[in-house]
């Protein structure tokens, strides 16, 4: 049933927004009868829609209240939801999204908007995860802030991308545990506007959830800014897995 939802929300809204679309974001497949993604990517690809961790929304191999991770570590954000898995060509796309695809910002923003958009516009502002001014001069651009301001565009709901900076680089997540991620983005988020952020619902807009310690972060230092609420949203997550015993590191 998403799958149709999706398709009829990339039709009308992405179509008004951005013209035709000549070919599939996923395949290059000729597309004739508009969205960004043809038929048969649209029966394939990995939308992260069965069985889901009711805290940071990722896919579960059974219908478990919350991970165990979740369970053991409880996330300060209210809830995490992602529109896809981090899986086939998800991961190509998301890799894409990260070395120069700014396009694919209005692509995974209707697929978070299609399937979120009540959700999302229950938010008072809408922020994105930030980098430090000389990690986004390395990259070119904040693609969490391309992906959080195409997101605002389709649900009304005011983006502040100023709300919140990160202070400092940090060392890559990807090679470190969970608890080291943890570590490693301490105090490294502040927020500028705090009045701004009392007693208000916001969304956190980002590209990829792993383990959640990037959105644990942020949600914490916003709520300890005041925020009533923090939803986080993405567009694609990575599903649980249980952890090694012996603290192995891993996504």
């Amino acid at each position: 049933m998403f799958r149709e939802t999706f398709k009829k929300f990339a039709r009308s809204l992405g179509g008004a927004l951005f013209g035709e679309k000549l070919t599939c974001a996923a395949c290059g497949a000729d597309l004739f009868d508009g969205g960004y993604f043809c038929r048969h990517c649209l029966e394939t690809l990995p939308f992260n829609a069965g069985f889901v961790c009711s805290k940071c929304g990722r896919a579960v191999a059974e219908d478990y209240p919350v991970c165990l991770e979740c369970k053991a570590h409880t996330p300060s954000f209210s809830r995490a939801s992602s529109a896809f898995r981090y899986e086939g060509d998800i991961i190509r796309l998301i890799k894409k999204f990260k070395t120069g695809g700014k396009y694919l910002a209005a692509v995974f923003a209707d697929c978070i908007s299609a399937r979120f958009l009540s959700d999302i516009q229950r938010a008072d502002f809408i922020v994105c995860v930030p980098m430090t001014e000389a990690a986004e001069r390395r990259r070119g651009y904040n693609q969490s802030r391309l992906l959080a301001e195409e997101v605002s565009r389709r649900t009304g709901v005011p983006f502040d991308g100023e709300a919140i900076v990160k202070t400092r680089d940090t060392s890559a997540q990807k090679e470190l545990s969970l608890s080291e991620r943890s570590e490693n983005l301490k105090g490294s988020f502040r927020v500028r506007a705090r009045a701004a952020c009392r007693g208000k619902r916001v969304a956190v807009i980002d590209d990829v959830l792993t383990t959640g310690s990037t959105a644990d972060a942020l949600a914490r230092a916003l709520l300890g800014a005041g925020a009533a609420e923090v939803n986080v949203y993405t567009a694609a997550s990575v599903a649980y897995r249980k952890r090694a015993e012996n603290g192995k590191k891993g996504v």
